[in-house]
Order: C-alpha cells, then sequence, then structure tokens
C-alpha cells in the first residue's frame, strides 16, 4: 500500500508550481514537503520533478503520474502501483544519445539487437547527439560521449566506458600532391582536418584547414583528397583495407579516445536503463574493445 499523502503532497507541489507554495497549502514546513517528495520517488524508483531555484519542472514519468493523480481513470493507488510495476519489469521507452561514431559501428549494433531480444517490451529511441545534452530535460535516460565532453549536470553518473584507437589518415591522391608527414614538425606545411579530440593530440600552435566536430564531414574530405585528419580506427579501417585511406605516422602512438556513459545516479536509475548499461559494458568486454583506464 503506497503512502497516498505524499502523493497529495506531489500533486499539491505541481497545482502551485513549487515546495514552498504546497507546504503553505498543506500548513507543513517546506523541509519536511520536500523530505517527503524524495521519499515518494525513492520508492517509486523514479524522479518525478526537477527542481530549479525559480520553480518546478516535471519528469516524463512525473507528467505521467500527475495525470493520473488528476484523472478518475485510475485511483491514486493504482496509478502509484502501475508506475512502480513499469520499474520492476522492464517495458516503456528507453531513449539514448550517442555520438554518430559509435552508431555505425558492429558493436553498437550487436548491443541494440541482444538488448531487443533480452527485453522485447522496451521501445529504444536513439538519437545522434555530439554535445552533452540534460538528460531529464529531455528526457533521456543515457548519453555517450567522449571523455572531453563533461555532462550538463553534475549530478548525473560519468562513468569510463570504452577507449577507441585513433589513426591519421589521408587519401592517396592527397599524399601523390602534398607529400607524406614523416613527423609532427611536418603538418605545419599540410591541410589539417581536425577536431577536439586531435586538437588535445597535436601541438598547440597547430593550424586547421578545416575545424569540426562532425567526424563523419572529416573522413569524407580526407577521402576526396581534402587533407590530413585522425579519426577512431573504426571509423576509416575498412578505407584503409580497401586503399581508400593511407595511415600515416604510424611510428607515433596517438592517446585513444576516451568514452563515457552518463545516466541518473540511483535511485532515479530505472531498471531499463541499469540493464542497458550493464549490457554495454557486458558486450564490450566480451568484443574486446574495452580498455577501462587506471
Amino acid at each position: 500500500m503506497h503512502n497516498l499523502d505524499d502523493l497529495q503532497l506531489f500533486a499539491l507541489t505541481v497545482r502551485y508550481q513549487g515546495i514552498s507554495a504546497a507546504a503553505k497549502a498543506s500548513h507543513l514546513q517546506r523541509s519536511k514537503v520536500s523530505r517527503r517528495l524524495q521519499e515518494l520517488e525513492r520508492r517509486l524508483g523514479y524522479q518525478l520533478l526537477i527542481r530549479t531555484t525559480r520553480h518546478i519542472e516535471l519528469t516524463e514519468q512525473g507528467e505521467w503520474l500527475y495525470q493520473q493523480v488528476e484523472s478518475h481513470l485510475t485511483t491514486l493507488d493504482e496509478a502509484m502501483t502501475m508506475l512502480a510495476e513499469q520499474n520492476r519489469e522492464p517495458k516503456g521507452k528507453l531513449r539514448m544519445a550517442i555520438p554518430p561514431v559509435l552508431g555505425v559501428t558492429e558493436f553498437f549494433t550487436s548491443v541494440i539487437e541482444r538488448y531487443t531480444s533480452l527485453y522485447p517490451k522496451v521501445k529504444l529511441e536513439i538519437e545522434h547527439q555530439k554535445q552533452a545534452i540534460d538528460l531529464r530535460r529531455t528526457n533521456t535516460d543515457i548519453q555517450v560521449l567522449p571523455v572531453y565532453s563533461p555532462p550538463i549536470n553534475d549530478d548525473y553518473v560519468q562513468q569510463y566506458f570504452i577507449q577507441l584507437p585513433c589513426v591519421m589518415v589521408a587519401s592517396p591522391s592527397y599524399l601523390q600532391k602534398m607529400g607524406q608527414p614523416k613527423s609532427l614538425d611536418e603538418l605545419a606545411s599540410h591541410l589539417l582536418l581536425g577536431n577536439r579530440y586531435s586538437k588535445m593530440q597535436l601541438p598547440r600552435n597547430t593550424d586547421y584547414y578545416v575545424y569540426s566536430e562532425d567526424l563523419h564531414l572529416l573522413r569524407n574530405m580526407a577521402r576526396d583528397g581534402k587533407g590530413i585528419t585522425m579519426l577512431p580506427t573504426v571509423m576509416v579501417m575498412p578505407g584503409i583495407k580497401e586503399g581508400i585511406f593511407t595511415p600515416l605516422l604510424a611510428n607515433h602512438q596517438f592517446a585513444d579516445l576516451k568514452v563515457t556513459l552518463i545516466y541518473a545516479s540511483k535511485p532515479f536509475q530505472s531498471q531499463k536503463c541499469r540493464n542497458m548499461v550493464q549490457l554495454l559494458r557486458q558486450t564490450a568486454t566480451e568484443k574486446g574493445v574495452i580498455s577501462y583506464p587506471k
């Protein structure tokens, strides 16, 4: 049996657009209302409210629960039971934001196929994002980002996931025209196609012909003979095998591109989210594409 008094406090908080107003309406101390709302969220396993300095916002689960409270379709207790059951049995929608480079890998395809087989009641929504997003306000469960892109909110968990080896490449036509650099110093006389990762690897005064976080753009430009670029090996290995790209500076060891998983901290992490995080790490370990930093 759920505590319906706490649910009533939740409804008042939404209705009056603030914890202080709800506390005044219910003749309770603000700290007590806040504590009981946190306990309600803990019991359900979902964050219901996004608290800001001036007002509150509803998460996707909070919006759903408030609609149930305000309607006469279900009793309050039934609504809370339904929401809690969603967390016990993985179902509903799982939203993920991933960098485009990960979406084209066999590894990620394998993860998605395995997840949908294990949890057929969960519907996946996957979008490509190169920048950090606010998980709560976009109702996103998991984001995968390079380590140099910190999460929007410090409350989110940021966990090392994989390290992608990278390689510097150019097309044979470009090298035939411009010559092949033998050292980092010789790159100064070449057309460089860079991004934030390559900027961290090359000398600080390096000048770039094109600078973009769109790795597919850089790969396509290098393929078309427009310059030299440094990309995750997984993106260019097929082209290397086909002779479209030529690896450069093979004797120089570039640092791997570290990738992190970002998701809500407990107790606001849903079961379907926990299952995806676990499967991502498990699959990466099995396929040998993972390397946990010390």
